[in-house]
């Protein structure tokens, strides 16, 4: 799953526990901790999972297209974003955003390769 993936180095320092008003799952923290994001292969498409430190940054750019409780944390690098919403599920938006095209994928993060894998399959 997260085998061609290349981690980033742990994230030092204290996790915030919110981003944006959003508060982030305990599965999410935790693999921010060991991994603080990084890019590459999941079997079938490419991930890029932002780090920590840049996600204030990156949903100021996209606060007034995501509704309230949803934050992007990472894309597939080529129009598509992967963001986290108020009940700890993952989903998929295209960079132009409008709730109605948001899908929800799955509501973990180790499992998350196959779940991206696995929505794209069944498009």
């Amino acid at each position: 799953m997260w085998s061609e993936f290349e981690f980033n180095n742990p994230y030092e320092g204290t996790i915030p526990k919110t981003i944006c008003g959003l508060e982030l799952p305990l599965e999410y923290i935790e693999f921010m901790k060991k991994h603080n994001g990084g890019e590459g292969d999941i079997g079938e498409h490419w991930l890029v999972i932002y780090p920590i430190e840049e996600l204030e940054e990156i949903n100021e750019d996209f606060k007034e297209y995501l509704p309230d409780g949803n934050i992007i944390i990472g894309s597939n690098g080529g129009g598509e974003l992967l963001g986290l919403n108020r009940d700890g599920q993952y989903f998929i938006v295209p960079e132009i955003i409008e709730e109605d095209y948001m899908d929800v994928i799955g509501n973990s993060m180790e499992n998350l390769p196959d779940d991206i894998n696995r929505f794209w399959r069944e498009l």
